[in-house]
């Protein structure tokens, strides 16, 4: 079994800014664990959201997910029917 104790070392599979970014990462989350994936969201909902005064939050929400279960939550993801914008993620090179 993978060692889930180190989400530094965990994958972005879902992040987004902007007005739905807390209620849409709040869905991707909900989705991860309900399907018994461990995630990470960040920043956490109960964190101080700083906003850019257009109404949304200046920085990203990120979801994160260990390394070994990052493909099922990208499957996950792209498959969900709830209306959960993404924005693309770029590969690091």
């Amino acid at each position: 079994m993978a060692d889930h104790e180190h989400p530094q070392d965990w994958e972005v599979v879902w992040e987004q800014s902007g007005l739905e970014s807390e209620m849409d990462a709040d869905l991707v989350v909900s989705l991860l664990e309900g399907s018994s994936i461990p995630v990470v969201r960040l920043p956490p909902s109960t964190a101080p959201v700083i906003f850019d005064g257009l109404g949304g939050p200046m920085l990203p929400v990120t979801v994160l997910v260990p390394p070994d279960r990052a493909a099922d939550a990208r499957e996950l993801i792209e498959g969900a029917d709830i209306g959960i914008e993404t924005e693309e993620l770029l590969p690091d090179d």
